[in-house]
């Protein structure tokens, strides 16, 4: 009796391991990560004003970033991210003339050339720190936004690349606790990140988009930054209007 007793405890814990074993692999699964792009932008600086023509930085600057596709329009492909990812704002005291270039990078290492559609930055009053590219050869899954705000306590996730690291297909996958807003245009994150994280989407448990990383905590790099929900969907409908506006 007491054989079968211990029989029958080693098949139900057996059964218990695998059902568990099975949803969490399940869930990793459905983590969007052939979404993730990583964003790669180049400032090429050409000439300054003539009081700084003797100190002028001339040359190629680059950065790294992480985006995601993002459902926005029926029949585009577009890649969310930070404002400061795509666009550096060099100095206009020190800069004169400069071009930018941004690609992307997605699962299978494929390059794709991007171009801005809208780009807004952090004012602490409802813009976020946010960027929207037209990447129209990229062809992945689109993640859709959500249609509900972060709660404090609630378990979020970002895929990113921090540090430029990208191994495609896989990206790395991060988990913190939502913390609360800060202000209208930036709430706080229990992620660890750094350079090269900013632009990552964030994730909710139904895994929809409800904010993009901007910024780390030098010192303690589980401090993380996010947009707001609500300058998220703020930025949005500003893209679709400008976006309509030029068909």
């Amino acid at each position: 009796m007491l054989f079968k007793k211990n029989i029958l405890i080693l098949i139900f814990a057996a059964a218990f391991w695998s059902c568990t074993a099975t949803r969490v692999s399940s869930k990793n699964n459905q983590l969007p990560t052939k979404s993730f792009v990583k964003i790669f932008q180049t400032t090429k600086i050409n000439s300054c004003p003539d009081n700084y023509k003797g100190k002028c930085p001339k040359g190629i600057y680059g950065q790294t970033g992480s985006g995601m596709a993002v459902d926005v329009f029926k029949n585009q492909t577009t890649v969310l991210t930070a404002g400061h990812v795509c666009d550096s704002q060099p100095d206009p005291k020190i800069v004169k003339d400069y071009i930018q270039h941004i690609y992307v990078i997605d699962y299978l290492e494929t390059k794709h050339q991007a171009w801005k559609v809208h780009v807004s930055f952090d004012n602490g009053i409802g813009k976020g720190d946010l960027c929207l590219l037209w990447v129209p050869t990229l062809e992945v899954k689109k993640i859709k936004l959500s249609f509900f705000r972060p709660k404090i306590g609630d378990e979020l996730y970002y895929i990113g690349s921090p540090l430029g690291i990208h191994h495609p297909p896989t990206v790395p996958i991060f988990k913190g606790i939502y913390s609360g807003k800060l202000n209208a245009s930036s709430a706080m994150v229990t992620f660890p990140a750094i350079g090269g994280s900013s632009g990552a989407a964030v994730l909710d448990k139904n895994l929809r988009i409800v904010g993009v990383v901007f910024a780390a905590n030098q010192r303690f790099h589980h401090i993380t930054l996010i947009t707001t929900f609500e300058s998220l969907k703020l930025f949005i409908m500003e893209a679709k209007e400008k976006f309509s506006n030029t068909q």
